[in-house]
């Protein structure tokens, strides 16, 4: 059948027209006013008095001091205290007990209830593997509510021993720190740690050919989306206690796959690293509070900002690419473009 050009031209307008409205559906919900790297104002909170600061017993006074300037505060305006070796042991239950390595400081604001757990990394260029949305979730896990959190080092570190000076500042606010929480928020902080430099490596070896630059983008990219995902496996673990069910191994299998497939990491998570999230998400449902729903209002709290955060990362068109809704979207232009040409 032939076309006129007058029937060609408007199913080709039509067809524009609709991909316009497809994009604008598609692109405006990645639109957000959330900002990770905002810091609080400093307030003095009824319950604990001033800011409580807690640096790394590894440092020198120099560095002690040099570490304050970088968070701006001084012995003024902040509750001081040092984070040991023996307080890694304490709050964990393994270590060295080497206090030479502590490094990395903290400086905890106590907000008020409902706030939730905002972090800011104040020297991202020293902590060299964690990021402040990767700190969440763990700090949920051993029970922290409702602080701002500000990290700092004056050297390259991993940033894995900050979670220690959280929890001595909890502590040292009157604020009991449970010690099987504690010690999971760690695990599941060098767990997805783990898992994500693992998925990083693996995505840099399927795209050889992107700079330095894109390899970052997608690294950050990476880390939203594991920690996106670990608060689905928690939710879908409490909403399932509260149902007074417990998942088995095959369900929390199941439970793990859906999320990592939903948050478009397959193919970068191995089933090694599938395994290490599955036996984290069993310990969930063992140790108390953890799934609880005080504990899952903190958590609905970290999802909004670790979404928003994604939403930003390489922009909207580059989000869409990994996205069910593009898929669609490219068979019906195929569909559509067929359509027109036959």
């Amino acid at each position: 059948m032939k076309l006129t050009w007058q029937k060609l031209s408007r199913r080709f307008v039509v067809a524009l027209t609709l991909a316009g409205v497809f994009f604008g559906s598609g692109i405006a919900v990645h639109a957000d006013t959330y900002d990770s790297s905002s810091s609080s104002e400093s307030v003095v909170n009824e319950r604990w008095g001033k800011p409580t600061f807690i640096y790394g017993g590894g440092l020198t006074q120099s560095q002690v001091q040099q570490t304050m300037a970088i968070m701006n505060i001084n012995s003024d305006n902040v509750t001081t205290d040092s984070v040991t070796g023996q307080d890694l042991v304490k709050y964990l239950g393994s270590g060295s007990g080497d206090t030479s390595v502590m490094i990395s400081s903290v400086l905890v604001t106590r907000e008020s209830s409902g706030h939730g757990i905002t972090v800011k990394i104040d020297t991202p260029s020293a902590i060299t593997q964690i990021t402040a949305n990767e700190y969440k979730n763990p700090l949920i896990t051993a029970g922290i509510t409702d602080a701002t959190i500000e990290v700092a080092s004056v050297k390259p570190v991993t940033g894995e021993s900050a979670l220690t000076g959280v929890y001595k500042a909890f502590e040292a606010n009157g604020e009991t720190i449970d010690p099987d929480r504690a010690a999971l928020g760690q695990e599941e902080l060098e767990t997805t740690n783990s898992v994500a430099q693992d998925a990083v490596q693996q995505n840099e070896q399927d795209n050889p050919n992107q700079s330095s630059s894109e390899n970052k983008e997608d690294a950050n990219k990476i880390k939203l989306q594991l920690a996106n995902a670990l608060t689905d496996i928690k939710q879908q673990l409490a909403d399932l206690k509260e149902q007074g069910k417990t998942a088995n191994t095959t369900q929390i299998t199941n439970i793990v796959n859906t999320s990592i497939k939903d948050n478009n990491l397959s193919g970068k998570i191995s089933q090694t690293n599938i395994t290490q999230l599955v036996n984290l998400a069993g310990k969930y449902q063992t140790t108390s509070g953890v799934l609880d729903k005080s504990t899952m209002n903190q958590l609905d709290k970290a999802k909004t900002s670790i979404g928003s955060a994604l939403d930003k990362v390489g922009g909207a068109l580059k989000n869409a690419q990994n996205s069910s809704w593009w898929q669609e979207f490219v068979s019906w232009v195929k569909n559509t473009w067929q359509s027109i040409f036959s």
